[in-house]
């Protein structure tokens, strides 16, 4: 297995959204960017808002901060009066993925949230949650954490500690623990199981599958977690042997702070 400092998932190329500045987006409260509206389920996306007076005037500034699944982001800032909203004035910029966690840090992440993350999944068994998808799921149990980094939207969970693609490429920067998030996309496993080796064939992810890591085997290369599946609609324990991936991609991810990406305190 190849020990990686950072596995190369979802690389964004970014480039300077279009604000759409004919519409007047910005004068509806904690509205956004047309064009973000459809993007939420591969991007994240918060805002902030202030007021201060300038020579008699009030002046409105949102912030519009858009993270996208490598962690990278674009930053909106609109600033108009409040009594003339066509005097408007837009600003964006784009800061780069932070830079990968030590191992160190990986464990203080685990510390922070990975015991608790577990035992809030467990306590969903058996129940419907949300929509009944399993985005709705994880995202439950990840809110519980209100300092901790929100999911970018249904693609990216944290820092990466695993990778596998269709076992031609494996890379990882920790071991999996309890309480990481799993993804699955196209994942197709095959292989023997049983006593008696009896053949088995089992699909995750068409397109995109995610659950919570109870426990690794990494000898067998097993991994159990509770997940919602979309065509069951209830929380349930289920196995999968990452060492039978035959086609797809398998991730991993450590639940991170906020801080991760400077989203703490004051941004």
């Amino acid at each position: 297995m190849e020990w990686s400092s950072r596995p190369s998932i979802d690389s964004y190329s970014i480039s300077d959204l279009d604000l759409s500045e004919t519409t007047g987006w910005w004068t509806q409260p904690e509205a956004v960017p047309p064009t973000l509206l459809n993007k939420s389920q591969e991007l994240t996306w918060e805002v902030d808002e202030t007021m201060h007076t300038r020579r008699g005037k009030r002046i409105i500034e949102r912030k519009v901060y858009v993270l996208y699944p490598d962690y990278s982001q674009t930053i909106v800032t609109v600033k108009y009066e409040a009594e003339n909203a066509g005097r408007v004035k837009f600003e964006q910029h784009h800061k780069p993925s932070p830079p990968p966690l030590r191992r160190d840090q990986l464990e203080d992440a685990y510390m922070r949230f990975g015991a608790e993350m577990k035992k809030f999944a467990s306590e969903s068994a058996g129940q419907s949650i949300g929509d009944g998808s399993p985005f709705a799921y994880v995202q439950s149990v990840i809110a519980r954490f209100p300092d901790a980094l929100p999911p970018v939207g249904r693609r990216a969970y944290g820092a990466v500690v695993y990778s596998n693609f269709g076992n031609a490429s494996v890379t990882q920067t920790d071991e999996i623990k309890p309480g990481d998030i799993i993804t699955f996309k196209n994942s197709k496993f095959q292989g023997h199981k049983g006593s008696l080796h009896t053949k088995y064939s089992v699909e995750a992810g068409k397109p995109l599958h995610c659950a919570v890591v109870t426990e690794w085997d990494g000898t067998k290369k097993k991994i159990k977690v509770l997940e919602q599946p979309k065509d069951k609609g209830r929380v349930r324990m289920e196995s999968y042997r990452l060492s039978d991936l035959r086609s797809g991609e398998v991730v991993v991810y450590r639940v991170v702070g906020r801080e991760y990406v400077g989203w703490e305190g004051d941004m």
